[in-house]
């Protein structure tokens, strides 16, 4: 019986397919295109089997990293996972300054 849930095994053949792709007779540019596309396909199969959730939003995958939970930032380059990396930064930043402005406000 074939079930549609993403599993391991589905993510193996990505990983396969992507090396493969490595050693493919064709250009560096398209290698790399191929390589990619491959890698974050399993990425995504390997995430959503282990029951992972996704969000583009900075404040709900910081209270997911405060509860204890693992996060993973999906990038197509560095520049995007700096991106990513700087907004959460920021939400963390406007939080806690946050939280220090209403301790200041009962003190007063």
């Amino acid at each position: 019986m074939r079930t549609n849930s993403p599993s391991a095994s589905h993510a193996a053949a990505w990983k396969a397919r992507a090396f493969a792709a490595l050693h493919s007779n064709s250009s560096l540019s398209v290698r790399r295109a191929r390589y990619s596309a491959a890698m974050a396909k399993a990425h995504a199969l390997e995430h959503s089997a282990q029951g992972g959730t996704s969000t583009s939003d900075p404040r709900a995958a910081l209270a997911w990293m405060q509860a204890g939970k693992p996060v993973r930032i999906d990038a197509e380059n560095l520049r995007e996972h700096l991106r990513h990396t700087r907004a959460l930064i920021a939400v963390l930043l406007t939080s806690a300054g946050a939280i220090q402005d209403c301790a200041l406000a009962h003190r007063a």
